[in-house]
């Protein structure tokens, strides 16, 4: 639990770095809904791993994986 300088509980916004709220905007249609919420998806998982040190290199070969996966299924997950 997060403590305020007084010692009292920090309160929570909400607001958690990566999180779709933070990415999407409420009350507006997505185009190819599938798509963008991939392609937030992706950036999300990017940035987790850059979070935790990882080679920029690293990062895109697991993406491009990912990007391979979803074109051989045909699908978004």
């Amino acid at each position: 639990m997060r403590v305020a300088e007084g010692g009292e509980p920090a309160e929570f916004s909400g607001a958690i770095p990566g999180a779709a709220g933070l990415h999407l905007v409420d009350e507006v249609a997505l185009l190819r809904s599938e798509k963008q919420v991939f392609a937030a998806m992706l950036t999300v998982f990017a940035n987790q791993q850059l979070a935790r040190s990882l080679a920029r290199t690293t990062v895109e070969g697991q993406e491009n994986t990912v990007k391979a996966f979803v074109a051989y299924a045909n699908a978004y997950p």
